[in-house]
């Protein structure tokens, strides 16, 4: 033991501190090495009576990251430090007090100098107060290496994580309403059958034409308990953020937050946000392309095909109503002006509503003329080519829904040109085991060009699986499309009148209507084959 661990002229009142992370207790579980808490508050409690040491207090902070020091225990340290009720602080390593050499460096080469008090890490043989021990000049390269080692050690649980989300196994604490975990395995997903039925409900509602904050309206006055309430009531979920006297009511939010979740779809979608460095907790968003998805993992609550309408019917809605224009109108979202500007609706007289060019209502005539058409009339106009083009084609064989979608396929093209480069890599691999064996190139030139062409394999080939994925999905949609939009127009052949009941039908038809002046234009989404 270092002989100056001991100054009988000096009373030392002791603080001992033990930390153990998540990470650390994992990693330390793998060296077969018992790291607890209670084994480090022994081993240094021994000392403190060796010494014949005043044991001020005990400090630890369990499953706390050596990288944030603002860690509970350690912040009830620090006061009693400045409180005068400890001047020696000791920990197993330095490793312990923190792995943020930054932090460590502060604390042990400023604050602790600047309050008088000794610090002391046992298994690195530091001792601040021992001026000739040169294990105190390492201690700012020991925490580098301890730094180096949380990056490390962040970097494995992340690639951990990443490999388990790609695998299809949910790594989400909580799931969204309409869904739950498994007893039997955490990291699968199974419906929560007490609530689905809302789910359906939502999307049904919405399909037929109520808006969002209808739906959570009629939800209130029904008396369904809110996603947040159910949480809160059914997991161990707790929001210190939320106030003790919370109103848990729905509301549109709640609503499109559902009605916008692909997880509805039997779609898992993990890591939107990601920890900007493995030192702060703060997260960024993740672009849609890098966030690991993972289609058909579950039992989908909504059919697929429900699921993408009500995206394309959420996607056209406008905030055209305004608070001097709360009326709903049918065709919103679908009307667009020849000069490709969405129309909107103003009063005219009694209850009749014209079509005016949002541009033109903006700019004025310089940029675009308005558009003299009442609603009413262009709901007559739609209906009367609608029933016209039933009338035309009634061989619904001959509708090819969404036919340019095949043709507009990019990800074929491109798995048909990563296939193209895997099979010249294929050749170059083999032309290197002939020239290793013929000795044209080195065991070790022949080691390198492998490793790096094995590497860009895998990831052609992990590109080539997302890409065959995102193709089955194309063209499984198309056939569905085809065929539902089939029936669709089988269930409309008796078509009079476009309402809140065949709005759906109406996406899921057309495209857009242009109106030009007084005339429509109606472009549709499937193709008339000749």
């Amino acid at each position: 033991m270092n002989r100056l661990y001991n100054d009988y002229n000096i009373k030392w009142k002791v603080a001992i501190y033990a930390r153990l992370s998540k990470e650390d207790e994992k990693e330390e579980k793998y060296k077969n090495i018992s790291e607890s808490i209670e084994n480090q508050i022994k081993f240094l409690k021994s000392i403190v009576k060796e010494q014949k040491w005043t044991l001020a207090n005990v400090y630890y902070d369990d499953g706390y990251t050596g990288t944030n020091f603002e860690r509970p225990g350690f912040q009830n340290l620090l006061n009693d430090i400045e409180r005068g009720l400890v001047n020696l602080v000791i920990t197993k390593d330095l490793s312990r007090l923190g792995r943020d050499h930054i932090g460590v460096g502060m604390y042990v080469e400023k604050y602790f100098p600047t309050k008088m008090v000794r610090y002391i890490a046992v298994n690195d043989n530091i001792d601040t107060y021992d001026q000739y021990n040169s294990n105190n000049d390492m201690t700012p390269f020991k925490s580098v290496i301890n730094d180096m080692y949380a990056k490390d050690i962040s970097n494995k649980v992340r690639s951990a994580i990443e490999t388990k989300a790609k695998c299809g196994d949910c790594i989400k604490a909580f799931l969204p309403y309409g869904y739950k975990k498994d007893n039997n395995n955490k990291n699968k997903i199974i419906v929560d059958e007490n609530v689905s039925e809302n789910v359906k409900m939502i999307f049904r509602l919405y399909k037929k034409g109520k808006s969002k904050t209808q739906i959570a309206n009629i939800f209130n006055d029904m008396g369904i308990i809110t996603p947040l309430k159910y949480k809160e009531e059914t997991t161990n979920y707790f929001n210190p953020n939320c106030k003790k006297h919370t109103t848990y009511q729905w509301n549109s939010t709640v609503i499109n937050k559902i009605l916008r979740d692909r997880i509805y779809a039997g779609d898992l979608v993990q890591l939107k946000n990601k920890k900007i460095n493995y030192k702060i907790k703060r997260t960024s968003k993740v672009p849609t392309e890098n966030q690991i998805i993972v289609l058909d993992n579950h039992k989908a609550i909504i059919e697929r095909a429900d699921f993408d309408i009500v995206q394309e019917m959420l996607n056209k809605q406008t905030n055209e109503w305004n608070y001097s224009n709360k009326e709903k109108h049918l065709l919103t979202g679908l009307v667009f002006c020849k000069c490709g500007s969405r129309i909107t609706y103003n009063k005219n007289h009694g209850k009749n509503f014209r079509c005016i060019c949002s541009r033109y209502k903006k700019y004025g005539n310089k940029f675009c003329s308005n558009v003299h058409i009442r609603e009413d009339e262009l709901i007559r106009l739609v209906t009367e080519a609608i029933k016209s083009n039933i009338k035309k084609y009634l061989n619904i064989e001959q509708l090819d829904y969404n036919k340019d979608r095949i043709k507009k396929n990019n990800k074929k093209s491109e798995l048909i040109k990563l296939t193209k480069k895997m099979e010249e890599l294929n050749k170059i691999i083999s032309n290197l085991y002939e020239d290793k064996i013929s000795e044209v190139i080195s065991n070790d030139t022949f080691n390198v060009l492998v490793k790096k062409y094995e590497k860009q394999k895998k990831e052609y080939e992990r590109k080539m699986e997302i890409y065959k994925q995102e193709c089955d999905k194309t063209d499984k949609e198309i056939i569905i499309g085809n065929n539902e939009f089939k029936e669709n127009m089988k269930k409309i052949m008796s078509f009079n009148e476009i309402n809140d009941a065949s709005k759906s039908l109406l996406f899921k038809l057309i495209d857009k209507i242009i109106i030009d002046d007084r005339n429509i234009n109606i472009k549709y989404k499937f193709n008339i084959c000749s």
